[in-house]
């Protein structure tokens, strides 16, 4: 695997735009428990809290075009989900209700008693995992563009990765490079119908989807879809948690009838589907997203939440 790889993407997939000279996400750490979380804090008093996690595969960066129009409403805590990101880890804890109890972990630690929790992707099962076991300590999640029900509906190539463990072999293995690379290009251009991740982004992207570690532990969180997303599945109706389904109309991997599903079962739940917007909806639509999460964790959430659906 060469650089060319990455320098194409600088050229061909990055924004236009300068990259700041602040970078509010250059990477810190805490250790949490067994983990050296990468995490970026915002500290806002009297201020609702907001906990954003990062997807697959990508880290908090995703979060870093909106960061600054959140910090104006919220405390912000976005950290990298073990394994994924720079968040390291082993392939024994590559499971949703595992990772879950480390999102619990990181609020102790950083003094959070309760918080509105985000998440995307990979995020999804680990976010309505949390939200199951310990509804007392959210106020509401957002979850967007990935699996919470098994099994779910995505594009071939993911479900033959969750559901047979001799493609997992293959991807971790003798494939290996050739999937490397489909990540990488799945981070900074396939994922996406408009929206051009930062330089900074696209460099962070390319060493994260080219460790080896990393990888395998992603194989490894797929191939504990069949257990724990079954899980997750027999309790979405007794959720009790607000919750937030966002999603992009044009997801090409996690199909967005997920997202109705999802929207069908937990209790409390309001839909809104992004017309023009892929994979990582989120970024694609912009401040269509921005002023939906806003709202929703500001005034909707605690507004008697009855189901619906919008367009945006």
């Amino acid at each position: 695997m060469t650089l060319s790889l990455l320098n194409q993407a600088l050229k061909e997939n990055a924004s236009h735009l300068i990259d700041s000279s602040v970078d509010h996400f250059a990477p810190q750490y805490e250790f949490v428990g067994k983990f050296n979380i990468r995490y970026v804090r915002h500290i806002k008093e009297n201020a609702p809290t907001l906990i954003l996690l990062n997807g697959l595969p990508q880290s908090i960066r995703i979060w870093e075009t909106f960061w600054e129009k959140l910090s104006r409403d919220f405390d912000l805590l976005a950290f990298d989900i073990p394994g994924f990101g720079l968040t390291k880890a082993d392939e024994s804890d590559m499971s949703p209700r595992k990772l879950s109890q480390t999102v619990i972990q990181v609020m102790d630690h950083f003094g959070i008693q309760k918080a509105h929790l985000v998440g995307p992707d990979v995020g999804v099962p680990i976010t309505l995992a949390a939200a199951i076991r310990h509804p007392e300590r959210f106020e509401s999640i957002n979850i967007f563009d990935g699996p919470g029900s098994y099994p779910p509906k995505m594009a071939p190539i993911l479900t033959a990765v969750i559901k047979l463990g001799f493609v997992r072999w293959l991807a971790k293995g003798p494939n290996k490079k050739a999937v490397m690379r489909a990540n990488f290009m799945t981070a900074v251009k396939d994922g996406y119908k408009r929206y051009r991740p930062t330089k900074r982004a696209i460099k962070e992207y390319y060493d994260i989807t080219h460790d080896l570690q990393s990888h395998r532990c992603a194989m490894s969180y797929f191939g504990s879809y069949s257990m724990d997303l079954s899980w997750i599945q027999n309790r979405l109706l007794g959720i009790k948690v607000p919750t937030l389904i966002t999603w992009g109309k044009l997801d090409p991997y996690v199909d967005v009838s997920n997202a109705s599903y999802l929207s069908s079962q937990i209790p409390l739940s309001k839909l809104v589907i992004f017309e023009n917007a892929s994979h990582f909806s989120s970024e694609d639509a912009g401040d269509d997203y921005l002023n939906v999460l806003t709202n929703w964790c500001l005034e909707e959430y605690n507004q008697g939440t009855i189901k619906r659906m919008a367009t945006a």
